[in-house]
């Protein structure tokens, strides 16, 4: 109820009450005399699966007696369920070690019977295993395994039930874009089986993802779509839960008079369920509503209730995060001295655990306290701090992503010399085998022409010796060219790996279009990864949109982009500056303190707009890369200061313009790389001129055509030359 619901996965045992009938019948089973002994151990591997939801010391019972039981008759079969529902009892008692090499064990045993469907249920456990030690990129390995060997055996339920655990697998990695498309894989999956509740918590799982990336427009439509279908299967749980979410959400785009409802709805639920837990979550949203409506006292009263029903050592983070909440409330009360001292608490909690994104945002609080009470050199201390944790766990988490991508190359690689050295080994038998026959009928034929053989040894020791040195020269020439082959595909896969990070924290066309009309965007990399990005983000009142270029291309372009991200997201998600100029002021300060000790001057060109969505107003501050305007046919041309977003000849404060749109106004931003691209006749470069005639010129037509006349003229004007840069263009009407 304090967090987002995830979905259970395969490996867990899904028996609710309806299955107590069950296990009586199947107790009373062995009471009945059998027609072999094999089905006596197939009653009791069933006892012992059914009770893993009630009784871990019944289950491990009955799985012990399959499995003894099973050896004795030498039934193979029956000792590899008892000991697959044994590495779950080593599951659920945190014995991963050991369930880990079970399954392995589970894993030889049944590749020799050449069972592969059997093969499902040892993956999917095995990954299960690896996940919730947080080895995750195990985790997806063994999951994508169980799912490929589901579709080859057309079990459609557990490739439905595997789809989850993916997805769920790839949000915990941060590789959110993979996540999404899993998930929504699975909905389509589940258009054939009908089945509403499974629709639900795949619909809750997307909102999470959608939750996590700020995206809470996104998140809102999907738990919305979820609460309908609980509401229709009248389960409160559930319902409680996407409540609490959506209040949440509700929050964060202002939509305050939402909140009101979902406390009406979640009331009745508290009275439904008459649990402590779902009373807490209750009180907290009602806390935080009643604080952001400022009817202070009425939230202090439901913070003190909140914390009345939560358990402080069991579920540290939420008694933290209500003592940081009832230290905001005091701070409206102007009681700083009764906050600070509630916030120190929260704090102090936090500190124990490790968590580095809560505690940057409990430092946050604290130092708005602070600076309520006048204190602004400790509260300028604390900001720092918050600001310190947020840029590493910013880098962690894409140090994680990096790591578990790395992982999964290096395992596919693996498997791929796997195949190859069984293959040649089935093929140098084969080999090994026609040879014997050759040699025995050469032998026969050669006891009847004495004369002959003896011809022939002395000429095929000849050719032997000849044909042994033009082997020897073809295996390692062979072997040299096979180590350069590896080596680049090693390099490439690793770049397609980076790629698929960089895509995942580029903006999204979708997300885009929830704060404007309409958008364009042309992105060209020069190789796999690139130094140019777009990225947008949704805060408060405002939407922001970047269109950037970073020091170089490729990889090391790719990597500047991703720290470039990361700070332009620490101004806006973490410092909430609004303000384009401070926002870059701030982004030139962390990259010179991070980047620039030994003198290099690595950083960005680009253009930062700031939406304020209740007035429509538009500001932007840019470096180098201006924005122009298209209205009624005539390019508009806007100013941009002349230093980098990083060390430069220049350190001034960058400049905040006001953009007064009007109507049908299209406004475009773009890197050099289109301008600068050398074609055309006479090899020259396209220059900026000639680009803003012709988006002067599509600007009234549709954004597809737009995109698709950009690349058409492009391309010709490339030729055979070589692509010299990324190329960005992107056209917003807002």
């Amino acid at each position: 109820m304090k967090g987002l619901l995830f979905i259970l996965f395969l490996s867990v045992a899904y028996c609710g009450s309806a299955q107590t009938p069950l296990i009586d019948s199947l107790k009373k089973a062995l009471t009945l005399p059998v027609k072999n002994d094999t089905m006596r151990v197939v009653q009791y591997n069933e006892l012992a699966w059914n009770y893993l939801d009630y009784s871990i010391e019944k289950s491990s019972y009955y799985q012990n007696k399959g499995y003894t039981f099973a050896r004795k008759i030498h039934y193979l079969d029956g000792e590899l369920d008892a000991l697959n529902t044994k590495g779950i009892i080593l599951r659920y008692t945190n014995k991963s070690d050991e369930a880990i090499a079970l399954y392995y064990r589970i894993i030889a045993e049944r590749r020799k019977q050449g069972k592969h469907d059997k093969l499902i249920g040892a993956y999917s456990n095995l990954g299960s295993v690896y996940y919730e030690t947080g080895n995750t990129a195990y985790a997806l390995r063994y999951y994508q395994k169980a799912f490929d060997l589901s579709v080859q055996y057309k079990q459609e339920e557990n490739q439905l039930t595997l789809l989850t655990n993916l997805g769920v697998a790839y949000k915990n990695a941060g590789l959110y874009e993979q996540a999404l498309n899993t998930f929504q894989k699975g909905l389509q999956l589940n258009r054939k089986f009908n089945d509403v509740f499974e629709e639900a918590q795949l619909y809750l799982n997307i909102a999470t993802v959608y939750d996590e990336r700020k995206l809470f427009k996104e998140a809102i439509r999907y738990n919305e779509h979820a609460l309908k279908i609980y509401r229709k299967l009248n389960n409160p749980r559930s319902m409680g839960i996407v409540l609490f979410n959506l209040a949440t959400e509700y929050r964060a785009i202002g939509k305050l008079d939402r909140v009101d409802d979902v406390i009406r709805e979640m009331e009745a639920i508290s009275r439904q369920l008459n649990e402590d837990e779902f009373d807490c979550s209750l009180a907290q949203v009602k806390a935080n509503y009643f604080h952001e409506t400022n009817r202070e006292t009425k939230a202090l009263s439901e913070i003190e209730k909140a914390l009345q029903l939560v358990d402080s050592i069991s579920d540290a983070y939420l008694y933290s995060e209500l003592l940081l909440t009832k230290a905001d409330i005091l701070l409206a009360l102007k009681q700083a001295d009764k906050a600070l001292t509630i916030a120190r608490e929260g704090v102090a909690i936090l500190q124990l655990n490790d968590d580095p994104m809560r505690l940057a945002k409990a430092y946050l609080t604290m130092a708005d306290i602070e600076k309520g009470i006048g204190n602004f050199k400790e509260a300028l201390r604390l900001v720092e701090k918050a600001n310190e944790l947020s840029r590493k766990s910013t880098l962690a988490a894409l140090d994680e992503q990096i790591a578990t991508l790395n992982v999964l190359n290096e395992l596919d690689r693996k498997e791929q010399d796997l195949q190859l050295a069984n293959h040649k080994n089935k093929a140098a038998i084969a080999k090994n085998e026609k040879q014997a026959n050759l040699i025995w009928a050469g032998g026969l034929i050669g006891l009847l022409v004495l004369v002959l053989l003896l011809f022939s040894v002395r000429s095929n020791q000849h050719k032997r010796k000849t044909n042994g040195l033009l082997k020897e020269q073809k295996t390692e020439i062979e072997a040299q060219k096979q180590t350069v082959d590896e080596k680049q595909r090693e390099i490439l896969d690793s770049i397609h790996y980076a790629k698929r990070i960089q895509q995942t924290l580029l903006a999204q066309e979708e997300h885009i279009r929830t704060f404007t009309k309409d958008v364009c965007i042309y992105f060209k990399p020069k190789d796999i990864v690139s130094g140019d990005f777009y990225w947008s983000a949704d805060q408060g009142d405002y939407f922001f949109l970047a269109v950037c270029d970073s020091t170089g291309h490729g990889v090391p372009g790719a990597f500047m982009s991703l720290l470039n991200i990361s700070f332009l997201s620490e101004a806006i998600n973490e410092l909430r500056l609004t303000d384009p100029g401070l926002i870059l002021d701030h982004v030139r300060n962390r990259l010179i303190a991070y980047i620039s000790h030994s003198g290099a001057q690595d950083g960005m060109d680009g253009v930062l707009f700031a939406h304020r969505k209740h007035d429509g107003q538009l500001t932007y501050s840019a470096a180098y890369n201006a924005p122009v305007v298209i209205r009624n046919g005539e390019c508009l041309h806007f100013e941009a200061d002349k230093m980098p977003i990083g060390k430069g000849e220049k350190l001034q404060a960058f400049t905040t313009h006001e953009l007064e749109l009007q109507p049908g106004d299209v406004v475009y931003a773009y890197t050099d790389g289109y301008p600068d691209q050398f074609g055309g006749e006479k090899g020259k470069k396209f220059k900026s001129r000639q680009l803003t005639e012709l988006l002067t010129t599509i600007s009234g037509e549709s954004f597809q055509n737009q995109h698709d006349r950009l690349n058409t003229i492009f391309e010709n004007w490339r030729g055979n030359h070589e692509q010299v840069d990324d190329v960005t263009v992107i056209g917003v009407r807002f």
